[in-house]
């Protein structure tokens, strides 16, 4: 009969990319950009500063909301009575980057 590992005082469970990135499962999608994808969750609360998705005029885009507008990728401004039609999808709460091209 032998003594207890050592090292076993240093196992760790195994790492789920979902638990650390994805909170909340049911109301987290996933947006695709050119060199990667958002997690987007439409359950969580939107604050000035925030990177959202959103939705306007037909348009599907990503932008950066505050108090009394939205500032799109593209720099366009949106405020005022346009504002009202904005239908916010969700908290960019992820980014990821790919860091090569598949082939």
């Amino acid at each position: 009969m032998g003594f207890p590992s050592p090292a076993q005082d240093y196992i760790q469970p195994r790492l789920s990319l979902n638990s650390v990135f994805i909170p909340n499962l049911a109301t987290t999608f996933r947006v695709d950009i050119p060199d990667g994808f958002l997690l987007v969750d439409s359950a969580a609360k939107v604050k000035p500063g925030n990177r959202i998705a959103y939705q306007w005029n037909g348009y599907s885009g990503l932008g950066k909301m505050y108090r009394n507008s939205l500032v799109t990728e593209e720099s366009e401004v949106i405020e005022g009575e346009p504002l009202n039609d904005v239908i916010v999808l969700g908290k960019v709460t992820c980014e990821v980057r790919l860091v090569y091209e598949e082939k």
